[in-house]
């Protein structure tokens, strides 16, 4: 039962991702959120309405290391256009802020001087995302990071998604070259999403 549904799970992940696994040879980012259904972020504004719930964060890494994601519930980062120069960009890698292996807590890390960075790398045995992963090629993983509540790092505070009521802004960045210092120096992708909620039924 256990390898039907590991089964099951890897082919819907291929679904839910086939424009971009078909793309196996170059670097390529692929954003989704999901909760009670799937929705790609496929232009670099999104906007979703979810309920006061757990809900996932899946990324599709192909060829590249990872995807750094800055989460606020302000808008200060989010109102940066899409050509418009991200602060800090060379610097990223060092505002990389410490998340718990695996994703124990389910949460997602709210800090606003620094950016989340989930990567996958195979010389490592951790990650950033849920424990299990999904790898449709030797260069495409799939990772998810589910989310049921919130750290804040100012305050070293823990709040349940279902006690959020302002819009959660994300804005999320891969780099397409990086130095030997492994500082990003050209952008890949960029993505938006703002997340409003509505109670749950």
């Amino acid at each position: 039962m256990m390898r039907t549904t590991n089964y099951f799970q890897q082919c819907l992940a291929i679904l839910l991702f086939l424009p971009a696994v078909a793309l196996t040879q170059s670097k390529n980012v692929s954003i989704r959120i999901q909760q009670d259904e799937s929705i790609l972020l496929d232009s670099f504004e999104t906007q979703v309405v979810l309920q006061k719930k757990t809900f996932k964060i899946q990324v599709l890494l192909g060829n590249t290391a990872g995807i750094y994601c800055y989460a606020a519930f302000n808008d200060s980062i989010y109102r940066l256009t899409e050509t418009e120069e991200i602060p800090g960009f060379s610097n990223l890698s060092l505002m990389a802020i410490a998340e718990e292996h695996f994703n124990k807590e389910k949460e997602l890390t709210i800090n606003p001087d620094g950016w989340a960075y989930w990567f996958y790398d195979p010389a490592l045995n951790w990650h950033r995302f849920n424990k299990k992963m999904v790898f449709l090629d030797t260069n495409i993983v799939i990772g998810a990071k589910s989310i049921k509540q919130f750290y804040f790092t100012n305050n070293k505070k823990e709040v349940k998604t279902k006690d959020i009521s302002q819009p959660l802004y994300l804005f999320f960045v891969a780099a397409a070259e990086v130095d030997a210092d492994k500082r990003p120096l050209k952008e890949l992708m960029r993505r938006k999403v703002k997340i409003e909620w509505v109670n749950e039924y």
